[in-house]
């Protein structure tokens, strides 16, 4: 199967490893008809990186979130068939060309791949494969209605536009929103362990704690003392794992992880009051 597909990349100062983005898109075995980057609301000048690629650069005047950029990307592209890749991921060359034999079924809505990281720079890497990327849990073999994850992903344009888009008021957890619908409406999301992505971003302590929360959250953010304990009894096991690795600061940061949750989560809801 070999039909045209649009290519689009959200970002928000990402000046760092965005044009590795794009240029794994570009340089797909099966190229792309066109690429679209979404700059939403970028301060560090990440849209002029890419003045001599092939590449549309659409600009938000500010920030607006995750589910606003991606909803305006999926706007802003001309084919049914859209490759999505974040800022941050790099896809290997035959991303697209396994990908796209999956769409002959017309009830797949959505494919995404194995994700996985280069050797790990200190603690925070180390911590983020082993609990959020899960590298050593991911599934061998093809996992149908999965979670939708849309960091290295194709979409079909039109099972997105009947389940009701990505929800502009997102700004985070917009992909497991919109993957929740899609399977209501009987919509296949194939995980496929062939298709690889390589996340090339560095991460802090606190930037894995904050992505951390925003993959656990959920939309509403909301948190309950029940939930909270719940997630402490999780994060002994977390570190029981770390333990095993003998990674003894990853231990610390895994018993850390539930509090710092449950008090973002507290600080957020008072916020919105």
């Amino acid at each position: 199967m070999s039909v045209p597909f649009s290519a689009c990349l959200p970002c928000f100062n990402n000046l760092a490893t965005l044009r590795s983005a794009v240029a794994s898109v570009l340089r797909q075995t099966i190229p792309p008809a066109e690429v679209v980057v979404i700059d939403d609301g970028s301060t560090d000048g990440v849209g002029a990186s890419l003045a001599d690629l092939d590449v549309r650069v659409v600009r938000h005047a500010h920030n607006l979130g995750r589910g606003a950029a991606r909803a305006r990307a999926l706007a802003e592209v001309r084919h049914e068939l859209v490759l999505c890749c974040d800022a941050t991921i790099s896809l290997a060359a035959t991303f697209v060309a396994g990908a796209l034999p999956w769409f002959e079924h017309p009830g797949v809505a959505a494919v995404y791949g194995r994700i996985a990281q280069p050797a790990p720079r200190g603690v925070a890497e180390r911590w983020r494969g082993r609990h959020l990327f899960k590298i050593a849990q991911q599934p061998t073999e093809v996992r149908h209605h999965a979670a939708l994850f849309t960091g290295g992903t194709m979409l079909r344009k039109s099972s997105v536009a009947q389940a009701g888009g990505f929800n502009v008021a997102l700004r985070h957890s917009e992909d497991a929103d919109l993957g929740r619908r899609l399977r209501e409406r009987g919509c296949d999301i194939v995980r496929d362990p062939a298709l690889e992505m390589v996340v090339i971003g560095h991460n802090t302590v606190p930037q894995v704690l904050e992505r951390y929360w925003r993959w656990n959250a959920g939309a509403d953010e909301a948190v309950t003392w029940r939930g909270y304990r719940a997630n402490v009894g999780y994060a002994v096991s977390m570190a029981a794992m770390d333990w095993r690795a003998r990674d003894l600061l990853s231990c610390g940061l895994s018993l850390v992880c539930p509090h710092y949750c449950f008090w973002r989560s507290r600080w957020r809801s008072a916020k919105r009051r």
